[in-house]
């Protein structure tokens, strides 16, 4: 049976024209552009096997070695490229750190192709991959069918890994992946089903041809410059690495008078710069076998992030603060480049990509002609914040800045979204968000807490009177009160002008009072709790577990929910914890309360209060706190697929 070759021919032209593109424009600096460097490579010597194998296939009998070696050889490259496909998206969404994270994860990650590595060596001896016939002509063997088992695992590992993190990949990079993986499926059913026609190899082909093209895509990621890669790529990889909470040391390397110094030298003097201070970066590290990713993301900024190795980053950032304090000649003019160095970790000194974006809006002002570190600069940072809390608060009061979120809270007896909590949120431009840890008691404080306290209430009677929340069918939202406003004379009379105003039925807003208010004993508390039961508005006891928690004194105030702090759902390690929580659940239930679990982050927690007989679920394993379009659209979606 002759096979056909055509398929074969023209995957490795695309493969060529692919591996040209990259080398001739010198797109190899990053750790993705070398995957994908490598991944080609792989493709373009699998292919080569395959002709390869084939073509002495077509001169009969002998040439056993020639067979055995070039058929081998390519059945062990086409389940690497597998693999390796499979590592470019792992790299692409920047996970390597969690697919190594655990033996069980490693397993997964490896098991597969050590037993395609087994099967190939065994196969001189146990011809159960192939073997050569009488006449010499290759022949599947009976576990042939594993190779094909083992690709389409790597294929699905890497569909599930684009849907886990497609959040950081636009629609046209999931759909040209998803399309690449059909079309190489596709092919390797009709090559196992028809193995003359040779067609896997260059669907695969395509698949990286639409990869370089639409996903890739590394005219956009690096910058022709300095050969470095682009801010478009910065942000992307900062972004996944703190939301996957991924611990790394990044080197901030900024030209603090840098337009001072293109003003001097001109343009084509400013580009040898920077070329220069890219050359030496990228040198330091790969005379050192230290694998980095390093950035440009203009105007004489410089970052360098490890990829995994650990190495003395205080050396290297104090290798470069005193080189590019150097003096230099360009165009005939001595320059003094002002180089600001900063050590910043991320995940511990920075946790977010807003606040890392303020860290930088501010780090030359921190110049000090030595390394900077980013856990200094934010406990400085910290200090300020602090110190300015009461401006920033009349400001953002002012200006309108704050930010009402909705997080859903899950009925585990309806089977769905029934109500949700509002929260504020504040992100300013000096500071980034901030926490409203630090808001609320600085709001309490000085005062300010009971403006803010109508401003949530007037968003939120604003969205509970739109046709949005009509459609939602939620019961009601839920806001808090602080213990300063519940002191607050007139707080009742307040809050149903409001309700007035937007034409809000009271039982659509429900009150959180924490244990601390309640327990104040003074009488403005509890004058403002029994007007507004007597209003119809539904009261909560919030942070249930973390004050008095004296089971008498809660049997005589009106709450119809009762909200367990998340204190108290570590039951699994803990299992008096458990013990006490099953008991308190009990009591309350006894009482005619229902019961809202904060806290709660996966299934087994779910399930175990769902057993207890808790009627609501808050917790980031059903939604975490979302702008109100957001939320909008994530209870809708939910509601279609009921």
């Amino acid at each position: 049976m002759e096979k056909n070759l055509y398929f074969d021919y023209a995957a490795i032209v695309l493969e060529i024209v692919l591996l040209s593109c990259i080398l001739v424009r010198k797109m190899t600096n990053g750790r993705m552009n070398c995957v994908f460097v490598f991944l080609i490579t792989t493709a373009l010597l699998t292919t080569s096997m395959d002709i390869l194998a084939v073509a002495f296939d077509g001169y009969g009998p002998g040439y056993i070695i020639e067979k055995y070696f070039f058929h081998t050889g390519y059945l062990l490259l086409r389940a690497f490229t597998s693999f390796f496909y499979l590592s470019y998206i792992i790299v692409l969404t920047d996970t390597w750190f969690k697919a190594m994270s655990g033996l069980i994860k490693k397993v997964m990650l490896f098991l597969p192709i050590g037993l395609v590595v087994a099967l190939v060596i065994s196969n001189f001896w146990t011809h159960n991959l192939f073997y050569l016939d009488e006449h010499d002509v290759y022949t599947r063997g009976n576990m042939f069918i594993w190779l094909y088992i083992v690709n389409f695992y790597y294929i699905a590992y890497s569909i599930v890994k684009i849907f886990r993190y497609s959040r950081y990949m636009e629609r046209e990079k999931i759909l040209s992946l998803l399309f690449a993986f059909g079309m190489v499926i596709t092919a390797a059913i009709v090559q196992f089903i028809i193995p003359r026609i040779l067609v896997d190899m260059f669907a695969y082909a395509i698949g990286l041809l639409l990869a370089f093209i639409l996903v890739h895509r590394p005219e956009e990621i690096v910058d022709t410059d300095t050969g470095l890669m682009r801010t478009v790529a910065y942000v992307r990889d900062m972004r996944q690495s703190l939301d996957t909470g991924k611990k790394e040391t990044l080197i901030m390397i900024n030209v603090s008078n840098f337009h001072v110094i293109r003003e001097m030298i001109g343009y084509n003097y400013t580009l040898a710069v920077k070329k220069r201070i890219a050359y030496e970066i990228t040198e330091y590290f790969r005379t050192k076998s230290i694998p980095i990713e390093a950035y440009y993301i203009g105007s004489g900024a410089y970052r360098v992030r490890s990829m995994g190795r650990e190495y003395d980053a205080e050396d290297a950032a104090n290798y470069f603060n005193d080189l590019f304090k150097e003096s230099e000649q360009y165009g005939g003019i001595m320059i003094n480049m002002t180089v600001c160095v900063c050590i910043v970790r991320l995940s511990e000194d920075i946790t977010s990509f807003e606040a890392l974006a303020a860290f930088e809006s501010g780090l030359n002002d921190e110049y000090t002609g030595n390394v900077l570190y980013g856990s200094e600069i934010c406990r400085k940072v910290r200090y300020n914040l602090v110190r300015e809390m009461d401006t920033i608060i009349e400001n953002a009061l002012r200006d309108d800045e704050f930010e009402v979120v909705y997080q859903p809270i899950w009925s585990l007896h309806q089977k769905k979204y029934a109500s949700a909590e509002a929260l504020v949120r504040l992100n300013t431009k000096k500071y980034g968000p901030i926490s409203p840890e630090l808001i609320i008691p600085a709001a309490e404080k000085s005062g300010a807490i009971h403006r803010l306290g109508m401003y949530i209430l007037e968003n939120v009677c604003e969205f509970i009177s739109s046709e949005e929340f009509e459609r939602l069918g939620l019961d009601y939202i839920e806001v808090n009160l602080s213990p300063v406003q519940c002191l607050q004379n007139n707080l009742a009379g307040n809050i149903t002008e409001i309700l007035k105003k937007h034409n809000v039925p009271p039982e659509k807003l429900n009150l959180e009072i924490t244990e601390t208010a309640t327990f104040e004993g003074h009488s403005s508390v509890m004058n403002n709790i029994t007007k507004l039961n007597k209003a119809g508005i539904g009261l909560s006891l919030d942070d249930f577990g973390t004050g008095y928690s004296n089971m008498t004194r809660i049997a005589s105030m009106p709450f119809s929910l009762i909200k367990l702090d998340k204190s108290l759902t570590d039951v699994d390690n803990n299992p008096n914890l458990a013990i006490v929580v099953e008991n308190l659940v009990k009591m309350i239930k006894s009482l005619g309360m229902k019961i809202v679990v904060e806290g709660v982050e996966d299934e087994h927690g779910a399930d175990l209060f769902d057993g207890m007989g808790c009627e609501y679920i808050q917790g980031y394993y059903y939604s975490k706190p979302l702008k109100k379009n957001d939320m909008i659209s994530f209870i809708e979606a939910s509601l279609s697929n009921q």
